[in-house]
């Protein structure tokens, strides 16, 4: 039976909503989703560290080279930035999304630094951990805030913080291993290189050479590190940045071109039909009408 506390709702909206620190897009921060029946979701291109807690319902799952993976009521896998990730509710159900760039707090950078020896013995598969006391009744405290809309910058930085505080507290330290390896775990410093460096080189060979590694082992070590080849990664950034360009407001097609470095309109408009299947004003066009039309 519910009580009246726990039917309880957010009072004075208006405060929260008019307060500066009230957050309007959850940039970093936890967020309550639900989904009805076979609704999908993910990303191509994570741009944050995702951990999910799945409330209710089950969740089929692809991360990288993880493919089908099932997860139901009560499991949390840790999805890294920079992945690409797909997943499916077939039957409806709940989730709460924590999303981050590093722990708030050292302590919490530190306890995860010090994980790295347990992670050399660890053999990885995505598999996830579970959800118990005391994080049960903290997740249902965040929840009810969140769905209440109670999203004040402050609050989303204290309750991560009593996260990795519970976690570090009542979960044993192979288990907070194995949820945060893919970010703790071999490679982990590889992987912030590429992604702090790759804009600032035009191609592999530049990005290679800022490595201070062999060829042979850093397309080795890049493969096993992000799931793909260095070539399909670059690529895929690339054609990324490039439509997010294109679908800026008042956007000019010799501006991009400039400052994306290509030699010519002629190739890329040539790159653009190979890679889009249509020429950049197409996708401008394109990108408008479906803005005329929402």
């Amino acid at each position: 039976m519910k009580t009246k506390h726990m039917e309880s709702e957010l009072l004075y909206i208006e405060e929260h909503l008019s307060c500066q620190n009230y957050m309007t897009t959850i940039e970093t921060g936890f967020k309550f989703i639900e989904f009805t029946e076979n609704t999908e979701f993910g990303e191509d291109n994570t741009n944050k560290n995702y951990l999910l807690f799945f409330l209710k319902g089950d969740f089929i799952i692809d991360y990288n080279q993880f493919q089908n993976k099932s997860f139901q009521t009560g499991d949390m896998i840790l999805i890294p930035r920079s992945s690409l990730f797909k997943g499916v509710a077939p039957k409806g159900a709940t989730l709460l999304s924590m999303f981050f760039d590093v722990p708030e707090n050292s302590c919490d950078k530190l306890a995860l630094h010090l994980l790295s020896n347990i992670c050399k013995e660890i053999e990885y598969n995505f598999e996830p951990i579970k959800i118990r006391y005391p994080l049960t009744p903290f997740l249902e405290v965040l929840t009810h805030c969140m769905s209440n809309g109670m999203n004040c910058s402050h609050l989303h930085k204290l309750m991560q913080r009593e996260f990795f505080f519970l976690l570090r507290g009542f979960y044993e330290k192979e288990e907070i291993a194995t949820l945060f390896y893919p970010i703790i775990g071999k490679g982990v410093e590889f992987k912030d290189f590429v992604i702090d460096n790759y804009t600032k080189v035009n191609n592999i060979e530049q990005l290679i050479s800022l490595s201070n590694l062999g060829r042979s082992c850093f397309f080795a070590r890049f493969t096993e590190v992000f799931g793909m080849t260095a070539k399909q990664w670059m690529l895929k950034q690339r054609n990324q940045l490039i439509l997010k360009k294109l679908t800026e407001p008042g956007i000019c097609i010799k501006d991009v071109i400039e400052e994306l470095g290509f030699e010519s309109q002629g190739y890329f408009g040539r790159y653009c039909k190979h890679h889009f299947g249509c020429t950049p004003k197409q996708i401008i066009k394109r990108y408008q009408a479906n803005n005329e039309t929402n």
